[in-house]
């Protein structure tokens, strides 16, 4: 797409949808001058993040934006707190002013829907935390999950220039996922994702093994609470997708049949995906797997008190996906065959639903009860025993020691002749245990000491180059779709304005960060669509090569702010300073 076209076809998508940035941001969010309003006082902001112990990347920056916000005039706080307590804070009580994560990043672009639309301003868990409202950002969303081609590249060109100038959050870094291993194990890539698992248990130079393949993680409290669908929870990353099977796996930007058998897709009139299961399905508890549990896991995350509360409790894991869904149909005598009627979407978005695990209807429909204001059993209880229908089954877990999973040999891949190749010589160890260190310094001296074969938590840029000198153990890396996220509270009164909100994104210097603070292990977020956390843009060429000068460069140099610009600069939306106190 040219540069001429593309900005033509831009603008008309901005007619189209009636209204531009700057008009929807006066008619959506609270824009006045600041310098007018009685009694002035500082203008205050707490930003929160997770504790150093377990990610202090995003401490340091969070600590960085504070002092930037410091020098700047403004009453900036800095408040860590553990994972899990952070997690309800941001998620589930919109209790923050700004928060510094790493979010895990998007599987399609469509994720952005589920993040940023309005109709989820008041649900819990990843759906728009930021209470973000904007009908110009939900006529974009809505285009693109409807639309297809160009009228869809168009749509998330038009989206992705909107936000840069409403700034919800902004990105600061993709980082790149270090994993560190032990001689003589071979493992290809760092372990995050489930196939990654599959690659070194089936690696023809790995074993075969009696004993188990050791992984290392660290945390606090990462065996209390194994339930899929909360989201304020401390849990071991991977290990519930190891247990929990989706109808299709995305591998390596490829859509793998798992559960599924066969995926036959309509696009006459409502699209529609005709799946068929693979004969001979069963959970880990024994019982059968059929495609009343498919239709009762899409129920359940819609409303987990099927139909008991007028307006639904649904699921804060999974939304965005489950509500490309209408309804489902499944066919008289046939426990094999189910039909998925979605809403109006294109076929690549749709695909999103086959990837949600799937859950035992037997044991969560009994789980429907309310316990307590939007709250049922489903997100509450923390599912100790979980059976799901992976190639990994739990076995045992002790307190802030370890968990066992082992291979559950009635998984259908393991013996159908259609299986991925990675199965040709899996398994070759004897289950699987993480190891729980308390924080990253002792996973690594597990690592060394001859523990554990590998590390499946991050291994921050200090840990990793000591792993790298040690005699019998080295890393592993590869760049990640993960970014860690500034997110702005638009409740809050100075939030509320986005201009301010898209001041304060400018507030770090990006380049700067990767190069003292990861130790060059990461690509700074400098591009439009890399600055809404998108790694690598294929929808619209123009933007991922266009470098940003403004609105989100840094005013500064080298790290260091430029001050009197910067209190210019908010001075020219409307604030006033007084002793070099930034006022309301």
């Amino acid at each position: 797409m040219d540069d001429v076209a593309s900005s033509t076809t831009r603008r008309g998508l901005l007619a189209t949808l009636g209204v531009g940035a700057s008009a929807l941001a006066g008619c959506s969010e609270r824009l006045w001058s600041q310098a007018e309003t009685a009694d002035s006082k500082q203008v205050s902001l707490t930003i929160k993040t997770i504790s150093a112990d377990d990610d202090r990347l995003a401490a340091t920056i969070a600590s960085r934006l504070r002092e930037n916000y410091t020098a700047v005039g403004i009453n900036a706080t800095h408040e860590t707190l553990p994972k899990a307590e952070l997690y309800r804070d941001i998620l589930l009580e919109g209790e923050y002013d700004v928060f510094v994560i790493r979010h895990a990043g998007f599987d399609e672009y469509d994720a952005l829907y589920g993040l940023l639309h309005s109709n989820f301003y008041s649900e819990r868990g990843w759906q728009n935390p930021f209470h973000f409202s904007d009908v110009t950002a939900d006529n974009y969303l809505e285009t693109q999950r409807a639309a297809d081609g160009s009228k869809r590249s168009d749509a998330l060109a038009a989206l992705v220039e909107h936000l840069l100038q409403t700034t919800p959050y902004t990105a600061v870094a993709f980082p790149r996922t270090v994993s560190g291993v032990a001689e003589p194990l071979t493992v290809p890539t760092p372990l995050r994702r489930p196939h990654d698992y599959l690659e070194v248990m089936a690696h023809p130079e790995n074993g075969p093994r009696d004993g188990p393949l050791e992984v290392g993680v660290f945390g606090e409290h990462l065996t209390e609470q194994r339930n899929p669908l909360t989201v304020d929870r401390n849990r071991i990353d991977g290990l519930l997708d190891l247990v929990y099977d989706p109808l299709v796996r995305r591998i390596d930007d490829e859509d793998v049949p798992w559960l599924a058998d066969d995926v036959e897709w309509t696009e006459r009139g409502q699209l529609r995906a005709t799946v068929t299961l693979r004969p001979g399905l069963e959970w880990h508890d024994g019982e059968q797997l059929d495609v009343e549990d498919v239709a009762f896991t899409f129920s359940f995350l819609e409303d987990t008190s099927m139909d008991d509360v007028e307006s639904g409790v649904p699921a804060p894991r999974y939304r965005g996906r489950q509500t490309l869904l209408d309804r489902t149909e499944i066919p008289d005598d046939d426990d094999r065959t189910i039909d998925l009627y979605f809403v109006e979407t294109s076929q690549p978005v749709a695909r999103r639903l086959l990837t949600i695990p799937l859950l035992p209807a037997h044991i969560w429909r009994e789980r429907s009860a309310v316990v307590a204001d939007r709250q049922t059993q489903a997100l509450t209880d923390p599912n100790e025993d979980l059976v799901g229908s992976g190639l990994f089954a739990f076995s045992d877990a002790t307190a802030g020691g370890m968990v066992e999973l082992e291979s559950f040999d009635a998984h259908v891949l393991r013996e159908a002749s259609d299986r991925p190749d990675v199965f040709e010589q899996f398994p070759r160890f004897d289950g699987l245990t993480f190891r729980i260190s308390p924080n990253p310094g002792s996973m690594a001296d597990s690592l060394v000491d001859g523990e554990i074969d590998v590390t499946a938590s991050d291994l921050p840029p200090e840990t990793a180059r000591n792993v790298r000198n040690a005699p019998n153990t080295s890393t592993v890396s590869q760049s990640t779709d993960a970014f860690y996220m500034i997110g702005y509270n638009s409740q809050q009164d100075d939030l509320g304005n986005p201009n301010f909100r898209r001041l304060c994104s400018r507030l770090v210097d990006r380049e700067h960060a990767v190069s003292e603070f990861f130790g060059g292990l990461a690509r700074p977020a400098t591009t439009p669509s890399e600055l809404v956390g998108i790694r690598d843009w294929d929808v619209d060429a123009d933007l991922e090569s266009a470098r940003v000068t403004e609105p989100l460069s840094f005013p500064g140099t080298a790290g260091e702010l430029d001050t009197s610009r910067v209190q210019s600069l908010f001075t020219e939306i409307g604030y006033s300073y007084e002793d070099d106190v930034l006022l309301e």
